[in-house]
């Protein structure tokens, strides 16, 4: 089985100049949820996330908020991953 060569540094520098520029330019933050979506709150870390977020099905985000502001006014902070 060959062995394939490792990209040398210039091609790293610039695979990551362009996920920093499309970072920048915004092309890689998660589009904003639906209008309407529920939010769901993590009963453990009382975290609240919205329908687009990895962690929005988690076993413990069984609390379900209708606005951003019903689960802040709840105690909730937003998640760090999908920031509602």
């Amino acid at each position: 089985m060959p062995i394939l060569p490792f990209p040398g540094p210039s091609v790293l520098r610039r695979i990551a100049v362009f996920f920093l520029l499309m970072a920048i330019c915004g092309l890689l933050a998660a589009s904003p949820a639906p209008a309407g979506a529920p939010y769901h709150g993590n009963t453990n870390s009382h975290k609240f996330h919205s329908a687009l977020c990895r962690y929005y099905n988690c076993p413990h985000c069984t609390r379900i908020f209708q606005t951003r502001d019903e689960a802040i006014a709840a105690g909730y902070v937003p998640c760090r991953v999908c920031n509602p």
